[in-house]
C-alpha cells in the first residue's frame, strides 16, 4: 500500500515539475502543431481549386529588373537610404557591402529592421557570417532561418516600405556585375500583404506560410503550380536554369515535347559542360539548349505560351521543390511578359 502511494506521489510531482518547467512550451508547440495542420487542409484545398487562367491580370507588377547591371544596386541603396518605416531582408546569401551599409544607416534612423539568413549556404557555411555580425553589432534584429524547419532558406525577398521584391538572385556584388538574375517588383497590394505574412512567419519560425493564387512556394506548392505551368503549355516554353535534378519535373518536360511545344531552355555554361551527355539526350528530343556565355546564369524562370511567367529562388531540382524555404510568382502581366521575352530572345540569340 505504502509503495503504490509512493508511486503516486512519484508521478503527480513529475507532472507538477514537468508543468512548472516545460507546460508553456507544451502548449505553444501543441499550438503550432494545430496551426500547421490547419495551414495544411487550407492548402490542399487551394490547390485543388487553382487554374493559371486565375492569375490573368494587367496590373499586379510594378517592374522587372534583370542582371548584369549596377545601376540598379545604386537604385535599391537609395531605396533603402529613402526608407521610413521598414526594411525587411529574407535571403540566402548576403554579401553586398553597400546594401548592407544603407541598411545599418537605416536603422539609425529608426526604421524598423529586420534580416533573416540562412545560417549554412550549400559548401561555404561561414559566408552570412561577417554581414550577420555587422547587422547584429549595429543593434539589427537579425536571426538564421530555422534548419528544423527547412533544409536551406534559399528564398529572396526584399520589403522596402511600401515595396515588395521576389527575386532569383542573392545580395552579392557579383548578381550586380555578372549575373543574368530577375527581381520583380510587386505592386499588387494583397499579394505585397501576403508576402509580408511571410516573412513575419519564416521570421519568427513558424513553419506554416500562407497562400496566394500568385505566389509559388516550397516546400508547400512549388511543385504543383510549377508542374501546372510546364503541362498545360500548348505552343511554347523558354526556360532559364542553372541546372536540373528532378526528374518528375523533366519528365513533364518531355511531356509537352510530345504534344508539340517547342522549347528552348538557356542554361549555365557549368551545367552544360558537366554534362554532355544529358545535353544531347535534349537535343536528340528536339529541346534547343543553349548556355549563356560571358555571364553567370543563376535566373530560374520560365515562359509558357508567352502567358505565363514563373520567375523565383527555386531551382528544379528535388530538394528545391520539397525540402527548401523558396519564394516565386506567377505573372501575367503583358508589359512584364513582353520585357522577359525580348531577354530571353536576345541571350538565345546571341549565344547561338
Amino acid at each position: 500500500m505504502k509503495q503504490k502511494i509512493f508511486q503516486i506521489i512519484c508521478i503527480i510531482l513529475f507532472f507538477v515539475i514537468f508543468w512548472c518547467f516545460y507546460g508553456d512550451e507544451y502548449w505553444q508547440y501543441q499550438e503550432r502543431a494545430e496551426n500547421t495542420k490547419l495551414y495544411q487542409q487550407e492548402i490542399d484545398e487551394s490547390i485543388t481549386k487553382f487554374s493559371l487562367e486565375k492569375i490573368h491580370s494587367t496590373w499586379e507588377i510594378a517592374a522587372l529588373h534583370t542582371t548584369p547591371d549596377t545601376s540598379f544596386l545604386d537604385e535599391l541603396v537609395f531605396h533603402v537610404e529613402q526608407a521610413q518605416e521598414k526594411i525587411y531582408v529574407e535571403v540566402y546569401i548576403f554579401t553586398e557591402k553597400r546594401l548592407r551599409d544603407a541598411i545599418i544607416e537605416a536603422q539609425k534612423r529608426w526604421v524598423d529592421v529586420k534580416i533573416l539568413l540562412e545560417n549554412n549556404p550549400y559548401q561555404a557555411p561561414y559566408l552570412n557570417d561577417s554581414h550577420y555580425n555587422d547587422f547584429k553589432d549595429a543593434g539589427i534584429d537579425v536571426r538564421w532561418s530555422d534548419p528544423l524547419n527547412y533544409s536551406l532558406n534559399h528564398a529572396k525577398l526584399l520589403i522596402i516600405d511600401e515595396r515588395t521584391y521576389v527575386s532569383t538572385w542573392n545580395f552579392s556584388y557579383s548578381l550586380f556585375t555578372k549575373n543574368r538574375d530577375f527581381m520583380v517588383e510587386i505592386s499588387q497590394w494583397d499579394l505585397q500583404r501576403a508576402l509580408q505574412q511571410l516573412f513575419i512567419q519564416d521570421f519568427t519560425h513558424e513553419k506554416y506560410g500562407v497562400y496566394h493564387e500568385r505566389l509559388v512556394l516550397s516546400p508547400e506548392y512549388s511543385r504543383f503550380k510549377l508542374s501546372q505551368l510546364v503541362s498545360q503549355a500548348q505552343s511554347s516554353l523558354d526556360i532559364y536554369f542553372p541546372y536540373i535534378q528532378d526528374d518528375a519535373f523533366e519528365e513533364l518536360i518531355f511531356d509537352a515535347i510530345s504534344r508539340g511545344v517547342e522549347i528552348r531552355f538557356i542554361v549555365d555554361k557549368v551545367f552544360f559542360d558537366e554534362n554532355p551527355e544529358k545535353i544531347q539526350a535534349y537535343k536528340a528530343r528536339w529541346i534547343d539548349i543553349l548556355y549563356l556565355d560571358g555571364k553567370k546564369l543563376h535566373a530560374k524562370a520560365i515562359l509558357s505560351d508567352k502567358k505565363y511567367l514563373y520567375i523565383g529562388s527555386i531551382n528544379f531540382s528535388t530538394y528545391s521543390f520539397d525540402e527548401n524555404r523558396e519564394i516565386g510568382i506567377l505573372i501575367s502581366d503583358d508589359m512584364i511578359l513582353q520585357d522577359f521575352s525580348q531577354i530571353f530572345t536576345q541571350d538565345f540569340i546571341w549565344n547561338e
